[in-house]
């Protein structure tokens, strides 16, 4: 019974995939149609979501993509990595790139000279981040150029 049952689980969710993906691709060819829009939006939330900034990436003002986005990133099944990469676009801090913003302000304030200021944001950067390496090379080096 277990493999009958995750037999036809995988097919549903290999046909959804399929679907999800024909949906996108007629969207790509006509990306004003919004009945494939509310179909792409129904079926899989994180494609829906990629649309919504590729589209919003041809038009920085759309502020109907823009709400769109902000909707689904608050409340929606869009997976947490996705809707960290949304609030990219929508102008708000990421979580998921809260290093790499630490890293550019630091190496900002290394450039004025506020290498004290910089060193604080730099050591906030944990040893298990992949950021973390080039967090010591600035404290170490203190974003001296040669």
């Amino acid at each position: 019974i277990w493999f009958a049952i995750s037999f036809i689980s995988g097919k549903i969710e290999q046909y959804n995939i399929e679907e999800s993906n024909k949906i996108y691709t007629s969207l790509l060819n006509n990306p004003n149609d919004q009945a494939l829009l509310e179909q792409l939006k129904n079926k899989n939330a994180n494609l829906y979501a990629i649309f919504l900034m590729k589209e919003l990436a041809k038009d920085i003002n759309n502020t109907e993509i823009k709400s769109q986005l902000q909707s689904l990133s608050s409340n929606s099944d869009a997976n947490h990595l996705l809707k960290n990469i949304i609030s990219l676009p929508l102008g708000e801090k990421s979580i998921f790139l809260k290093n790499y913003d630490k890293i550019l302000q630091a190496y900002r304030l290394l450039g004025e000279g506020k290498i004290e200021q910089a060193n604080i944001l730099l050591s906030q950067i944990k040893d298990d981040s992949a950021l973390s390496q080039i967090a010591k090379n600035l404290k170490h080096y203190q974003g001296i150029s040669r």
